[in-house]
């Protein structure tokens, strides 16, 4: 009789992201393939608990109350960077966040907290696969609630295999962390049909000029202000509104800068379960990043056909297959401006990567990932 190996997934939230919906996705794939998976996570966001299917087991573990007896758990707003946390050994964070339950398969879904957690496992028999969503060259918190980097370092040592989203992603990471001989770059994968069927839903959106949408968490390095004043500049040329959909600390100074620009041509609408819906409306996607370990609505843009037009970082080159897919600009304010002027000024170039976009799906193709990943679970 067939063992049914159990895999569990550690991660920060299920909040409204990319490396989120990345989790779900793949933990719904490998659950309806025969595998019984676990998701663990610390933080308090469940914006994607309902696209869990049902055989997939979700565990919330909030941080510990307290230090000691006494002394209040001190605590940061997001992806929080503990005080106990970075204190403490990974085998007690391990004990603490994932018990003495037995898997055959334990997964750091994400850098910082994750990994430190994984890497306390004592079992000698399970797999231990770290995955990596970013440049680590220059992303953030990648030491989150280790002591140093030479700790980091120590921690990956632990992990049997890296699974870097992108060449890029797999690059950046030898250059930092080093055992090279452990990474294999697996990019992500889209449900194609799930995308298309959910994109035919309706919508109160009611476009009324050039539109160009992004999908993304507002923060710093989406590059929405550079976005911003792209689009304002382009508006008196055509008139050109920007829909940007998702929530993040960005929102107040993207508004105070409309206001600034005299544009008023801005549209946020939150974070949305259903941003496909949206998308549908769009003239052109853009993403604006300062930089991406993969960028996961460039190829959900692609499927829908969308033209795209993406800043020159990791990712999105890779997904646009160099420009022949896309439009792949400066990594600058101007580089995305003039790139949008030039769409617009030729139709014949708008058109052509709207009609080449869907040639992608394959690149995406969820049986061809599910062939890797199980060799990557299953393999000895």
């Amino acid at each position: 009789m067939k063992t049914v190996k159990k895999i569990l997934f550690v991660s920060p939230s299920l909040s409204m992201g990319g490396q989120e919906k990345m989790l779900v996705a793949l933990s719904n794939l490998l659950s309806k393939n025969g595998y019984d998976v676990t998701v663990v996570i610390y933080n308090p966001f469940f914006d994607l608990k309902a696209e869990l299917d049902d055989g997939v087991r979700l565990i919330y573990m909030p941080p510990k109350p307290k230090l000691g007896k006494k002394i209040p758990y001190i605590r940061h707003k997001f992806y929080d960077y503990g005080l106990w946390e970075t204190r403490a050994s990974a085998k007690q964070l391990y004990r603490y966040y994932v018990g003495g339950e037995k898997f055959d398969v334990e997964i750091a879904f994400f850098r910082g907290r994750s990994v430190k957690i994984i890497s306390g496992s004592d079992d000698p028999d399970s797999k231990k696969l770290a995955w990596v969503h970013s440049d680590f060259e220059r992303c953030e918190g990648i030491a989150g609630n280790f002591k140093s980097m030479d700790a980091v370092k120590k921690a990956y040592g632990a992990f049997d295999r890296i699974i870097c989203v992108s060449n890029q992603a797999e690059s950046s990471f030898g250059k930092v962390i080093g055992l090279s001989e452990r990474t294999v770059t697996l990019r992500n994968f889209v449900n194609a049909a799930e995308i298309t069927e959910k994109s035919k839903m309706p919508c109160d959106f009611k476009k009324d000029c050039f539109t160009v949408m992004s999908v993304g968490r507002l923060h710093a390095v989406k590059g929405y202000d550079r976005l911003l004043r792209a689009c304002a500049r382009l508006d008196k040329i055509r008139k050109t509104r920007l829909v940007l959909i998702g929530g993040g600390d960005q929102e107040e100074k993207l508004k105070a800068l409309a206001a600034e620009l005299q544009y008023d041509k801005l549209t946020l609408l939150g974070q949305q379960e259903n941003p496909y819906k949206y998308m549908r409306s769009a003239d052109l996607y853009v993403c604006s990043s300062h930089f991406e370990g993969y960028n996961l609505t460039v190829a959900e843009a692609l499927v829908l056909g969308l033209p795209v037009l993406s800043t020159d970082c990791s990712g999105p080159r890779e997904i646009l297959d160099d420009g022949k897919y896309g439009m792949i600009t400066e990594n600058s304010a101007e580089g995305i401006y003039e790139g949008m002027l030039k769409l617009v000024n030729d139709p014949g170039s708008l058109n052509k990567y709207k009609n080449i976009a869907k040639q992608r799906k394959t690149f995406f193709d969820e049986s061809k990932y599910l062939e890797k990943i199980k060799k990557i679970i299953d393999g000895s």
